[in-house]
């Protein structure tokens, strides 16, 4: 006879709520959409976010991402920063070196494309799971005035990837900070962590978004879910999204 105790029916164990501390951090990382970042004005990241949420009804999307090849179907976006917001968004299993070079020589920097990378993930976090607990999306922040930094991070060069990235040992500063605490949690640095160290305002708000919804295990019954449970369940997600990760 089995010593596990029956699973009780799904509406007794997940809650209506995200806990306190996933809630936080999108409460954070969402009103950084509105800030001032690296290399975008805040009105410029609410664009972004904004886009992130038309390319789930572009037709033209929609028909890329049915298509063999998505190079094989005509038609093009406003201007290459919404085209690179609704590819990212829409089809990522498929991007390339040679569509990022492409969207590069179409007047992007490498740290746009991160920076765009970044708000795409905090929007695509923040939206999925209120659709998960039927919430409705939450209202994008109005722009915060001033204007983007413009600073490129020191050690930042391209090396194993398409976007410059800091290595571990020349990391500095907040990129320093959070490759101790990762590296202290796990043994190593992900390289999903690197990808966007070009930006670091752009991994601390992605990471302000991802972590505690991830690592908190919840929102589930008193407990939560093991380990083996939530990478289960990450995986699953990611192969019916075709995440190349």
């Amino acid at each position: 006879m089995s010593s596990r105790s029956p699973i009780p029916p799904a509406a007794e164990v997940v809650a209506l709520e995200p806990g306190a501390q996933a809630a936080a951090g999108l409460c954070a990382a969402w009103a950084g959409l509105a800030a001032p970042g690296s290399w975008f004005s805040g009105a410029g990241r609410v664009e972004v976010s904004r886009a992130v949420r038309a390319a789930r009804g572009c037709a033209l999307c929609a028909e890329r991402k049915a298509a063999l090849s998505p190079n094989t179907v005509g038609g093009e976006h406003a201007s290459a920063r919404i085209d690179a917001v609704h590819r990212i968004s829409s089809d990522p299993g498929r991007l390339s070196q040679p569509w990022f070079d492409e969207t590069v020589r179409s007047g992007l920097t490498p740290e746009q494309v991160v920076e765009i990378a970044g708000v795409v993930g905090v929007v695509t976090i923040a939206d999925t799971l209120s659709r998960a607990l039927g919430q409705p999306g939450r209202e994008l922040p109005e722009p915060q005035p001033g204007e983007p930094s413009r600073e490129r991070v020191a050690g930042a060069v391209v090396a194993g990837g398409w976007v410059p990235m800091v290595a571990v040992d020349r990391a500095e500063g907040p990129v320093r900070a959070v490759y101790e605490q990762i590296d202290q949690a796990a043994g190593f640095v992900f390289n999903i962590v690197r990808a966007l160290t070009a930006v670091p305002e752009a991994m601390m708000g992605f990471f302000a978004a991802f972590r505690p919804n991830y690592n908190t295990h919840g929102p589930v019954s008193a407990g939560g879910l093991a380990r083996p449970q939530v990478e289960l369940l990450a995986s699953s997600t990611s192969a019916i999204n075709d995440c190349f990760y």
